[in-house]
C-alpha cells in the first residue's frame, strides 16, 4: 500500500510486502534487526550449472523508528551484497533504503521528509526476483517530501511527494529489492548515463470494499549523468585542450523531461490476494541526450570559438533513456496459513526504437513459509516467456534471445 495512514486492512500479499522488505516492519520506538541469504541456481548458466549454483547476495539490516508525539523517525540500513547499493565504482555495499522525519498534522495529514517511498502504483507480490519488467515504478524510495491524506469515514485518499533526486547527490543506484546494479530493464539509468531529479508524483484512491483503486501519475526531469567537456569559448585551434583547461559537465547540467502514468487495482477476495496495474511512460525521445551530446561538435561561432560539447579523449558520447512504452503487471496470492503462494506476471511494450526490443513478459511463481522469526521462500523466475528473439529479458544477444529459467531459496530471520 502506498499511503502509510490508509484504513484499509493489509492483505497478507501486502503484508508480506512491508514486512520483510521495508522499515514497516518495526514497530514504533524499537531498533531491530534482520538479515537474509539466498541460494540461485540459473538452469541456463553453464558456470553456475557447473559449482550447482551459487549463495551469495547477502544483508544484514538495521531497523530504528521512534515516535515524540506527532513527530516521528523511520530508517532501514542494508549492508552486504544484497543491500544492492554501490557508490559510483566505491567498493562500499551498504546504504539507507529508507531515512526519513516525519509529522502528523491532526487525524488526517502526514508531512515525511527525507528518503522514503514513492506513492506510485503498488509493489509485487514476490521477494526476491523483484520488479522485473515492471522496475522502475515499485518498491521506489527517493530523497524528497511526501504529504498523505487519509480522512476518516472516507473512502478517497491521496499523496503527493516532490522528488528532489534519486538518490542522495547525484547517485543513480538503487536499492530497490531484487534490482542489481545494472540489471536488464532498469528504468532510471545509471551512474555512467542519467538519473531522476525534480520530479512530482501524486497518487489518489478509491477504497470500495476490500479493494482499492487507484491513478498514480509523475512528472520531471531526468539528469545527464555521462559528463561531456563544455568547450564553449575554446579557441578553434586549440581544438582539443588539456582537460584541466576545460571544465566538466557534472550531471543535472543538460536535463530532459519525464513523466508516467498509471492505473492499478488491489485487494483481495477470501484467502485470494489480487493486484492489476497498467503504467504508460515516456522518457523523449531515445536519443534524446545522444543528440545533445553530438550537437554543433566543431562548430565555429561568431566569435571564431567553438560551440556545443564534445569529450577530447572519447569523442562525442551518446546517452539513451527509455524511451516511451507501457508496463503491465498482474499478481495474485493465496493465503494458505503459514505457507502464502503467490505469482507476479510483468511485461514491457516499448513504443519507441529501443534497440527494435520486442514486447516482453517475464514470470515469478513463489510460496513462502513462515517459521517464526522469518520467511523461507521458494521462487522460479521466467524470463522473455514468449522467447522473443529481441527481448528485453531472456539469454543471448539481441535478435536472438531464448527464455531462461532460474531457481531462488531464500532465507531471512528478523529480531
Amino acid at each position: 500500500m502506498n499511503n502509510k495512514t490508509k484504513s484499509l486492512v493489509l492483505s497478507g500479499a501486502a503484508v508480506a510486502l512491508a514486512t520483510p522488505m521495508s522499515s514497516a516492519l518495526a514497530l514504533d520506538d524499537v531498533l531491530s534487526f534482520g538479515a537474509w541469504v539466498n541460494y540461485t541456481y540459473d538452469v541456463d548458466n553453464d558456470a553456475n550449472e557447473d559449482r550447482a549454483g551459487d549463495l551469495d547476495l547477502p544483508a544484514g539490516i538495521i531497523y530504528a523508528n521512534h515516535e515524540h508525539g506527532d513527530w516521528f523517525f523511520d530508517s532501514e540500513l542494508r549492508f552486504g551484497t544484497g543491500s544492492f547499493q554501490s557508490f559510483s565504482g566505491d567498493d562500499r555495499e551498504w546504504g539507507f533504503k529508507e531515512l526519513a522525519i516525519g509529522r502528523h498534522y491532526g487525524e488526517e495529514w502526514t508531512m515525511t521528509v527525507g528518503k522514503t517511498e514513492v506513492p506510485f502504483t503498488y509493489s509485487r507480490f514476490n521477494f526476491w526476483p523483484g520488479e522485473r519488467l515492471a522496475r522502475g515504478f515499485g518498491d521506489q524510495y527517493n530523497p524528497g517530501i511526501r504529504f498523505d491524506f487519509d480522512p476518516a469515514n472516507n473512502p478517497m485518499d491521496m499523496s503527493f511527494m516532490f522528488i528532489k533526486s534519486q538518490n542522495w547527490g547525484t547517485d543513480t543506484t538503487s536499492q530497490d529489492d531484487g534490482a542489481g546494479v545494472g540489471a536488464i530493464g532498469q528504468h532510471w539509468g545509471s551512474n555512467e548515463t542519467y538519473h531522476k531529479i525534480n520530479t512530482l508524483v501524486a497518487d489518489i484512491g478509491f477504497t470500495q470494499g476490500n479493494f482499492r483503486h487507484g491513478a498514480s501519475f509523475q512528472a520531471g526531469q531526468l539528469a545527464n549523468q555521462d559528463g561531456v567537456w563544455d568547450v564553449s569559448g575554446v579557441e578553434l585551434d586549440d581544438r582539443f585542450p588539456d582537460a584541466d583547461d576545460i571544465d566538466t559537465l557534472s550531471g543535472a547540467q543538460e536535463t530532459e523531461t519525464h513523466w508516467a502514468a498509471g492505473l492499478y487495482t488491489e485487494g483481495s477476495i477470501e484467502a485470494w490476494d489480487l493486484a492489476a496495474q497498467l503504467v504508460h511512460y515516456d522518457q523523449g525521445d531515445v536519443d534524446e541526450f545522444g543528440e545533445l551530446a553530438a550537437s554543433d561538435q566543431y562548430t565555429e561561432g561568431p566569435t571564431g570559438v567553438i560551440t556545443g560539447n564534445f569529450d577530447p579523449d572519447d569523442g562525442p558520447t551518446g546517452v539513451f533513456t527509455q524511451g516511451s512504452g507501457q508496463v503491465m503487471m498482474l499478481s495474485a496470492g493465496l493465503d494458505a496459513g503459514d505457507w502464502y503462494h503467490y505469482g507476479d506476471l510483468t511485461g514491457r511494450s516499448p513504443d519507441s526504437d529501443f534497440d527494435n526490443q520486442d514486447d516482453t513478459y517475464d514470470l515469478v511463481l513463489g510460496t513462502r513459509y513462515n517459521y517464526g522469526p522469518g520467511w523461507i521462500y521458494a521462487e522460479l523466475q521466467l524470463d522473455n516467456i514468449t522467447g522473443e528473439d529481441d527481448g528485453i529479458t531472456g539469454d543471448g544477444d539481441a535478435g536472438d534471445r531464448d527464455s531462461t529459467q532460474a531457481v531462488y531459496l531464500t532465507m531471512d530471520y528478523y529480531f
